[in-house]
C-alpha cells in the first residue's frame, strides 16, 4: 500500500505557499501562493481531494480572496485644512482621486508622483502658505523640470586654511567643506573617487585638501523631463491652485501660472535624447522580425501590426471574442491583459488583477473585421492552444494569446524582450533607424497604412484604431458604430490585398519553440500543439527530409534568379524565411522548399508593367503614361521594385490600347491630313469646319483632333480632279503621279493595275490620268 497523497504548507516572503504533486505517480509538484494561511489550506484540501478522485486540480484563483483594509475611524469633526503647499496638494489629491474618483488608480499614482516628487519639494521650502506662490517661482519651477536651473548656487563652505598645501582633513570636515552629506562623501571614498585618501592606523579616513573638489564635483545624468510630462505637472499645479482658491486659501482672480507653457528641454539636459522622425515598418520587415519569434509571440505581433491593437488589448483578447465567419472574422476588443492592473473592487479598494475588463478609453471598445490571412492564423492558434485533442472542445474563456508560464497570466514582459531581440537581429533597433522602436510602432504602422489608403472614410479609420469618430458633439456622442460593421469589411479587404501582394501569409515559419511553464496545462498536450503548428507550416524542424531548408544558393537555382537577387528577396520577405544556425553555428536565413515553390508559383502568376508593355507592343514609357492618364492604381512588387498589374488594371489597359489602335486605323491626326492634302494646317481646319472632312469624336493620349481617313480620300480626289473639260466634254481624271504619291505605290504598279482592268485610264490625255470612280472602288478594296 502506497503512502497517502498529502501536501505541504510553508511561509516565505510574507506569503503562504501550498505544494502538492501535479499528478499521481509524478515527482513534479505544483505550487501556489496565497495571502493567508486559510486560503492556502482550503486550496490544498480541495486539490488533494481532486487528485484522490482523479479529477483536475481546481483553479487557485477561486481560493484567493482579498481582505479589504480596515477603514480608519472617522474623526469626531473634520480637520481644518492647513494653508501650506503640501497640505493643500495632498487634500486636493484625496478629494479628486479618492473621494470623487476622477481617474483610475494608474492616473492617481502618476499625479501622486508629480505632487510628491516635483511640486512639494520645490514650493514647500520657498513658501509659508500657498498664497506665497508667485509667477517667477512657477517660472523657475518649469525651467528646473526641463533641466535649466538658475546659475545662482549656494556657495560651499570654505576649506579651512592651514597655510600648508598638504593639509589633510577628516571625512566629516571634507564633507562640510564640499557642501555634501557625510554618507555622500563616504560613497565617493568607497568608489575610489578621492585621490590620496587613506585610512590611518587609528582607523580614521584622511582626505587631502586637494581632493575636496572631487567630492563636490560629480557627473550627473541629464534630468530634463519631456515636454509632455512638464505640461502634465503644470496642469497639476493649476488644479492645486484652483482647489486652494475654492477653499479661500488663495487670492481670488489671481493665477501665477497665467501665460506659462511647458518648455522643451535642451538636448544636453534631456533624459531621453531627441530621435528622428519615425517611419512605419513595412510588412516585409515585419515578416523578417516575426521569423525570430515563436508562434505565441507572433500571434500578438500580428494582432498589433495588422489590427492596430495596443499591447494590452492584444493580450486581452479571449477566444470567445473571435467570431469565425468562414472567410473573414469579427474581433471584439473589450479588455486588457498581459500584466497586473490596479483597479478598484466592489468596495472601492485598489487591488491588482491580471485582466481588466475595460480599455484605455471608452472609445476603445470596438468590433473589427479581420482579414482572411489573420483569421487563418487565429484558427491554427485556437486548434493548437485552446482545443482539447480528445473531445475537440474549445475553451472560449481562455486568452487568445496563451500564457507561457501560467495560463491566462502575464506575457507582456517576455514578449517585449523577445521583440527587442528580434529587432536587434534584423538591425531595426532605435540605434539603427534613428527613432524609437517599440511594440507601439506596430500600431502606428497599421494606422499609417490606413491613413494613406484612398477610399476609406476618416470616421472608419478612427473607429478601426479605437478613437472617437470626431471631436465635436456629433462625433463624440451621436455617432455610433455601424450595426453590421459593413465599412470595416472594406478595411479588411484592403489589408488582405496588402498581405497577399507583399508577404503572402502571416504564418511566418520559425524554428523557435515555446518554453512552457511546469504548471501550464498546455504542457500536457505538447505533442498536439507541435503537430498542429507543424502541419500549418508555422513551426518547422531544421532537419525535415520532406521539406528541407534551402540556403540562398538553392533558392536562386529554384527561382532561376541571380544569387544576389535571391538574398535580397529572402531579406525583404518575398520568400518566407526562418533563421537557423548553419553548420558552423552562425545564424543565417533559410527558406523551406515548399515556401520557395509557393513563391515561384506566385511569381509566375504576377503580371508586371514591363511584361504587359512587351505583350502590347508598346514602349515602357508609353504604357506608363497611359497608366498615369487613366489614373490606374498600381503597387510596387517587393523585391523587384516593378509595378505589378492586377487583372482588373490589365483589362483596362488592354481595352484602352485596343481603342487607340482602332482610332488610328480609321482616322488620322489633323496635321497628317494636311500633309496628305498638301494644304496648310489652317486650311485643313477650314475644311473640317466646312464639312468636307469628318471630325472623329475620339482622341489618343496626345489630345489632338482626328479626321476620318475616308473623308480625307474623298476630299483629296475632289481637289485633284481636273476641272478643265474639252469641247467634247471629256471625263475628269486624276494624274497617275499624284495617285502614286497618295497611295504609296509606284507608277509602274498603277499601270499594271490599269492593264489588268482594276483602274480605268481617261482616254485622249497625253499624261496618264485615272478616272475618279475606279480610284474610289480601288481604295475601298485597299481598306
Amino acid at each position: 500500500m502506497g503512502r497517502p497523497l498529502t501536501g505541504s504548507l510553508r511561509r516565505q516572503n510574507n506569503r503562504w505557499w501550498a505544494s502538492l504533486p501535479g499528478a499521481k505517480g509524478t515527482a513534479r509538484r505544483r505550487e501556489e501562493g496565497f495571502a493567508s494561511r486559510a486560503n492556502a489550506q482550503a486550496w490544498l484540501t480541495a486539490a488533494v481531494t481532486a487528485l484522490a478522485n482523479d479529477r483536475p486540480i481546481p483553479d487557485a484563483d477561486r481560493f484567493r480572496t482579498y481582505r479589504p483594509p480596515r477603514p480608519a475611524p472617522a474623526p469626531a469633526e473634520p480637520a481644518k485644512l492647513q494653508p501650506d503647499v503640501a497640505s493643500v496638494a495632498r487634500a486636493w489629491m484625496a478629494a479628486a482621486y479618492e473621494d470623487l474618483r476622477r481617474g483610475g488608480p494608474g492616473r492617481a499614482e502618476r499625479v501622486r508622483r508629480i505632487v510628491e516628487g516635483f511640486l512639494v519639494p520645490w514650493f514647500a521650502p520657498r513658501t509659508t502658505t500657498i498664497s506665497d506662490v508667485t509667477y517667477f517661482m512657477a517660472h523657475e519651477w518649469l525651467l528646473h523640470l526641463v533641466g535649466r536651473d538658475p546659475a545662482v548656487r549656494h556657495a560651499p563652505m570654505p576649506i579651512p586654511a592651514t597655510g600648508q598645501a598638504g593639509t589633510e582633513l577628516s571625512l566629516a570636515d571634507a564633507a562640510r567643506a564640499a557642501g555634501v552629506s557625510l554618507p555622500t562623501a563616504r560613497r565617493r571614498w568607497r568608489a575610489g573617487l578621492l585621490p590620496g585618501a587613506y585610512r590611518d592606523p587609528a582607523g580614521q579616513i584622511r582626505v587631502p585638501a586637494s581632493a575636496v573638489a572631487a567630492i563636490r564635483h560629480i557627473e550627473r545624468a541629464p534630468g530634463g523631463l519631456s515636454q509632455a510630462y512638464v505640461a502634465d505637472a503644470l496642469w497639476v499645479l493649476r488644479r492645486v491652485l484652483a482647489f486652494a482658491r475654492a477653499n479661500e486659501l488663495f487670492p481670488p482672480g489671481f493665477d501665477p501660472t497665467e501665460g506659462l507653457d511647458a518648455p522643451l528641454p535642451d538636448k544636453a539636459a534631456a533624459r531621453t535624447p531627441a530621435r528622428g522622425r519615425p517611419r512605419p515598418l513595412t510588412l516585409a520587415e515585419c515578416a523578417r522580425v516575426a521569423s525570430h519569434l515563436h508562434p505565441v509571440h507572433q500571434l500578438a505581433f500580428w494582432l498589433q501590426r495588422i489590427m492596430g491593437l495596443r499591447i494590452s488589448e492584444a493580450f486581452g483578447i479571449r477566444v470567445g471574442d473571435v467570431v469565425d465567419l468562414g472567410d473573414t472574422g469579427l474581433l471584439a476588443v473589450q479588455g486588457q491583459g498581459g500584466r497586473s492592473f490596479s483597479v478598484r473592487d466592489d468596495h472601492g479598494h485598489v487591488v491588482a488583477v491580471p485582466y481588466k475588463p475595460t480599455l484605455k478609453t471608452a472609445a476603445g471598445c470596438r468590433v473589427l473585421v479581420m482579414p482572411a490571412a489573420l483569421m487563418t492564423a487565429i484558427r491554427v492558434a485556437v486548434d493548437a492552444f485552446h482545443t482539447d485533442p480528445d473531445t475537440g472542445e474549445v475553451d472560449q474563456s481562455a486568452r487568445l494569446v496563451p500564457g507561457i508560464q501560467q495560463p491566462n497570466r502575464a506575457g507582456q514582459a517576455g514578449y517585449q524582450e523577445a521583440l527587442g531581440d528580434a529587432f536587434a537581429a534584423e538591425q531595426l533597433t532605435s540605434g539603427d533607424l534613428g527613432f524609437r522602436v517599440s511594440s507601439h510602432l506596430l500600431r502606428k504602422s497599421a494606422a499609417s497604412d490606413l491613413a494613406w489608403e484612398a477610399g476609406i472614410e476618416d470616421a472608419v479609420r478612427r473607429r478601426f484604431m479605437g478613437h472617437r469618430a470626431g471631436d465635436d458633439v456629433f462625433g463624440r456622442i451621436y455617432t455610433l458604430d455601424h450595426p453590421d460593421v459593413a465599412p470595416l469589411a472594406k478595411v479588411a479587404a484592403v489589408l488582405d490585398d496588402k498581405i497577399a501582394n507583399s508577404i503572402g501569409t502571416l504564418l511566418t515559419p520559425t524554428t523557435c519553440r515555446v518554453k512552457w511553464g511546469h504548471h501550464n496545462p498546455i504542457l500536457a498536450k505538447l505533442d498536439h500543439v507541435d503537430a498542429t503548428l507543424a502541419a500549418a507550416g508555422w513551426l518547422i524542424e531544421p532537419g525535415d527530409p520532406d521539406d528541407p531548408l534551402c540556403d540562398a544558393q538553392r533558392v536562386a537555382s529554384e527561382l532561376h534568379v541571380h544569387l544576389s537577387t535571391a538574398r535580397r528577396w529572402m531579406a525583404d520577405g518575398v520568400v518566407a524565411c526562418v533563421v537557423a544556425p548553419d553548420e558552423r553555428g552562425v545564424p543565417r536565413r533559410f527558406a523551406r522548399l515548399s515556401a520557395v515553390w509557393a513563391c515561384r508559383d506566385r511569381l509566375a502568376e504576377r503580371v508586371l508593367l514591363p511584361d504587359l508593355a512587351e505583350e502590347l507592343g508598346l514602349r515602357y514609357h508609353e504604357l506608363y503614361h497611359m497608366v498615369r492618364r487613366l489614373d490606374v492604381h498600381l503597387e510596387l512588387y517587393p523585391g523587384t521594385r516593378d509595378y505589378q498589374v492586377t487583372p482588373e488594371a490589365a483589362a483596362v489597359l488592354r481595352a484602352e490600347h485596343a481603342r487607340v489602335r482602332a482610332l488610328h486605323r480609321r482616322s488620322m491626326k489633323l496635321a497628317a491630313a494636311s500633309r496628305q492634302l498638301k494644304v496648310a494646317l489652317s486650311t485643313t481646319a477650314l475644311l473640317v469646319k466646312r464639312g468636307d472632312l469628318d471630325l472623329d469624336p475620339e482622341t489618343d493620349s496626345s489630345g489632338a483632333k482626328f479626321v476620318t481617313r475616308d473623308s480625307v480620300k474623298h476630299c483629296w480626289i475632289a481637289r485633284n480632279a481636273t476641272t478643265k473639260r474639252s469641247a467634247s466634254q471629256a471625263p475628269v481624271g486624276v494624274p497617275i503621279a499624284e495617285v502614286a504619291r497618295f497611295a504609296g505605290h509606284s507608277t509602274r504598279d498603277l499601270m499594271d493595275l490599269v492593264r489588268a482592268g482594276v483602274l480605268e485610264q481617261v482616254p485622249g490625255r497625253r499624261a496618264c490620268q485615272l478616272t475618279p470612280a475606279s480610284l474610289v472602288a480601288w481604295l475601298a478594296e485597299q481598306d
